[in-house]
């Protein structure tokens, strides 16, 4: 029996610790945190304890990690966005192998330097594309490369975030600004771009982009808003960008729980908006119920050290960068944006991103000479439909949202997980290699240049400028 596989965590913040820790509590037979980086002292110490990790094997920095001597097979480099660079190249040249979390990098010429040092270093370097390994997207690949739809045409793919997730991390977030952290479509949509690469196996030899901030800004801001939501906003009531009510409330998470197909979701969902105080009583013993009602995960978990304490969330509210009114931050990255593609065969796609949405997920339609493919992708529901063209019977594949795979990425992390555990062990190839992610990311620069130019992207003469 093979052992553990032994990982070094950069970074021990959402994604790192809450992500992808779990997996190895749960499958300790296949990996094991064994050392971590990380420069808050509560968030290192909790998940070293977690993990059971040793004093000498807990460091403030990657840099000081990397100090010591190789002390892991591998690293997940879970750091922000701005840190993947300089992090991964040293980990790589350090001699491991490492799971990154996207975006790759946060610039094109970035993005290429990691990509080129892991192939020249013989070092694995997986990309968190966590939706391949989706049983959603892998079942829509497996019917895209069936042939039932007939000839593909055209693929219409939309992002569509919800309106609480832009606000969170687009606009008063870590996200909201593209000099400090990338351009949106490369943040949120280098996933999308990776799809429509992995679906067709073709690279796009054109395409075109426009997008803009459109409505959060200053002067869409309503008469008498606060700079702060908690110094007494006049449309606290009405607003749904409400600080409290998103964080403190987690209501756009009872909400979501609400639009589920699961029908004991959907009552528990219900429950914990119509009367919040029996919910909380009857969460005291029963626990589905107990993980709405007292609530601590994401977006609220990462605003605070203790989102477990309404005091503690209220408190980072009233200081904090995610209590600030939407239309008084420092925002300058678009809240939509398309992108239109073509491809060598012929088929065309569009890739539609916008934080205006009353539900988060993906929604897509793919057209074929035989038929029509619809699909929707949420916390809630995930279903494919398949419509002949004629005489026929719409075929319909559900795959159930339960308590327990509600979150992480629909399945993608666990997944993605277990797909690096079984690379490094040289059990499969990784389904999203360095090479393969690096094309999504060629696409989402090409776009942001075609956005911002006003101009249409001749890709194959992008990739040589850039190869």
């Amino acid at each position: 029996m093979s052992k553990p596989v032994q990982i070094l965590l950069f970074g021990a913040g959402n994604r790192g610790a809450d992500s992808y820790g779990p997996y190895a509590l749960k499958f300790p037979d296949q990996v094991q945190f064994t050392a971590v980086a990380e420069p808050d002292p509560e968030r290192r110490a909790r998940f070293s304890a977690a993990h059971h990790i040793p004093p000498e094997r807990q460091f403030n920095s990657w840099e000081e990690a990397l100090q010591a001597e190789k002390i892991a097979d591998a690293v997940l480099n879970a750091t922000q966005d701005g840190t993947h660079h300089e992090s991964t190249i040293a980990a790589l040249k350090t001699g491991y192998d490492m799971l990154l979390e996207k975006p790759i990098a946060t610039t094109l010429e970035e993005t290429i330097h990691i990509v080129r040092t892991a192939k020249e270093a013989d070092r694995t370097l997986m990309v968190c594309h966590v939706l391949r390994y989706t049983y959603f997207f892998q079942k829509l690949k497996e019917v895209f490369d069936s042939g039932c739809l007939g000839q593909i045409v055209h693929i219409a793919h939309s992002e569509n975030v919800a309106y609480y997730h832009m606000a969170h991390s687009f606009v008063r977030g870590n996200w909201r600004n593209a000099a400090e952290s990338a351009p949106m479509i490369l943040a949120k949509c280098c996933h999308d771009l990776d799809l429509l690469y992995w679906f067709t196996g073709e690279r796009v030899d054109w395409l075109s982009s426009t997008g803009n901030l459109r409505h959060f800004k200053p002067e869409n801001a309503p008469p008498g808003v606060p700079s702060r939501c908690t110094d007494g906003c006049p449309i606290a009531g009405t607003c749904p960008f409400f600080a409290p009510r998103i964080y403190l409330e987690s209501y756009p998470i009872k909400a979501a729980v609400v639009s589920a197909e699961n029908p004991v979701l959907r009552a528990i969902g219900k429950l914990s908006i119509a009367h919040p105080r029996l919910a909380d009583a009857l969460g005291a013993v029963i626990k589905p119920i107990r993980t709405l009602t007292r609530y601590s995960g994401w977006p609220r978990n990462t605003i605070t050290r203790h989102p477990e304490s309404d005091d503690a969330v209220l408190h980072a509210l009233q200081t904090g960068p995610y209590g600030r009114c939407v239309y008084h931050c420092d925002n300058d990255v678009v809240d939509h944006q398309v992108v239109n593609l073509r491809y060598p065969s012929g088929i065309t796609a569009t890739l539609t991103m916008h934080g205006h949405s009353y539900e988060e997920g993906r929604t897509l339609r793919i057209e074929g000479s035989k038929a029509t493919l619809l699909g929707k992708f949420t916390y809630g529901q995930a279903w494919l439909e398949i419509h002949p063209h004629g005489p026929g019977q719409t075929q319909r594949h559900s795959f159930p949202i339960t308590v327990d795979n509600a979150s992480g990425h629909g399945g993608g992390d666990a997944g993605i997980m277990r797909a690096f555990v079984q690379t490094l062990r040289g059990q499969s190839p990784p389904l999203t290699r360095a090479e393969d992610a690096l094309e999504s990311h060629l696409l989402a620069f090409a776009a942001e240049a075609a956005r911002l130019d006003a101009v249409a992207v001749d890709m194959d003469a992008f990739r040589q400028v850039n190869p």
